[in-house]
């Protein structure tokens, strides 16, 4: 299952999601299962920048690293963070987070939302 990483709102810098992606290069349980979505390239621009980032999970631990690993990375802002997570079925959790405010609640409201696209991935897949 795919998640959609945005990382939006005043204060956050335009390449937050190449900032994220190197970050979670360091996370061995996650290395090949994320890539950058590249937005689009207007006018003169000599390319886009990463728009978002696009993280594959399936069943396990991949989850519990991915939330981890994103509110460390957003714990180490210098700038508010807004970020947007997306599933494949379009539900999204959304949290805007002041500079270093990033709580542990955080980490376990994003891997209940992560898990529970699992789960609903599980159950597609067993009545396809």
């Amino acid at each position: 299952m795919e998640y959609r990483l945005l990382i939006e709102g005043s204060g956050a810098a335009p390449d937050g999601p190449a900032e994220l992606a190197e970050w979670l290069r360091h996370e061995r349980e996650l290395r090949g299962r994320f890539r950058l979505e590249q937005g689009e390239i207007r006018g003169d621009d000599m390319g886009g920048l990463p728009e978002a980032l696009v993280v594959a999970l399936s069943t396990g631990g991949a989850a519990t690293v991915l939330a981890r690993a994103v509110v460390e990375w957003v714990r180490h802002r210098t700038r508010d963070v807004s970020l947007k997570v997306t599933r494949p079925s379009g539900e999204t959790f959304e949290v805007d987070v002041q500079r270093a405010g990033a709580s542990d609640a955080l980490v376990t409201e994003l891997l209940d939302f992560l898990r529970q696209g699992e789960r609903q991935g599980t159950d597609s897949d067993e009545t396809a």
